[in-house]
């Protein structure tokens, strides 16, 4: 790894973990709950000293004194929930991340989508150019594909067969292993012992799990205790983290487990 990655992953772990809050779900779903006064959701976000902040640019250029001295993942990659969400398209580039002060960038790709080979090309040219230029890459990567108009996350998979989901998020982190991932966003399997298995393939490279819809606090806490005590290095939890009444009691609560 080159020193520019170095230098710039070290901005974002503490002692090998890291707290991620994006707020990049505005592009998507709309602006609503959290995220629609974005400056109060980013002031209490940013008070709580997450490891980084997950964004697209606009967030970024917009917000730049807030954001100073916080470090930030920019997202590529997007898409809408009013067509196509599956589909994720190239929205910016290397160059322009380094150009805003990002410390890492984002590229999403959804695993078994009539979209994927478009998406693991996208990925595989921004790996490329992240190399040459020292800039950290984050694969967003999820088993997920379309139907009926509609996402389809294997959610019956997950309640019927835990073993068969698993299996499937290890194709998707093993993709974005051999794809040149420096860190790697997914679904969390359900259990340590299946999410050990999971972390297992890709062991040299940090694995966040995703909050994915909105949970009790109950369940994102026990989700982030499971991923942790089977080797994940974190969390980047979005609408789990900005939508709840006390955002900042939530964050500290997720920190004392990822960081205990």
């Amino acid at each position: 790894m080159n020193i520019g990655k170095k230098i710039r992953l070290s901005r974002l772990f503490t002692n090998t973990r890291s707290l991620i809050v994006p707020v990049d779900d505005s592009l998507i779903n709309g602006p609503e709950e959290g995220l629609y006064d974005i400056e109060k959701t980013l002031k209490i976000i940013i008070d709580e000293s997450p490891n980084g902040i997950l964004c697209f640019k606009g967030i970024l250029k917009n917000y730049q004194d807030l954001l100073v001295k916080t470090p930030i993942i920019l997202n590529l990659t997007g898409s809408t929930t009013r067509i196509n969400h599956t589909r994720k398209i190239l929205i910016s580039s290397v160059e322009e991340s380094l150009a805003l002060g990002a410390d890492a960038v984002a590229v999403h790709i959804n695993i078994s989508s009539s979209f994927e080979g478009e998406m693991i090309k996208n990925f595989s040219e921004i790996s490329r150019e992240c190399d040459t230029l020292g800039m950290p890459l984050m694969a967003i990567i999820y088993p997920r594909f379309e139907e009926n108009g509609v996402d389809n996350n294997y959610l019956d998979l997950k309640l019927r067969s835990e073993t068969e989901y698993t299996k499937l998020v290890r194709h998707c982190v093993r993709i974005a292993h051999d794809l040149g991932a420096d860190i790697i966003k997914t679904q969390y399997t359900g259990s340590v012992e299946s999410f050990e298995t999971v972390i297992k393939c890709v062991e040299k490279v940090p694995v966040l799990i995703a909050g994915g819809q909105k949970i009790s606090i109950d369940e994102a806490l026990n989700n982030t205790e499971g991923a942790i005590k089977a080797g994940a290095s974190g969390i980047c939890f979005g609408r789990n983290t900005y939508n709840r009444k006390n955002i900042a009691t939530f964050i500290k609560q997720v920190r004392k487990i990822v960081h205990k």
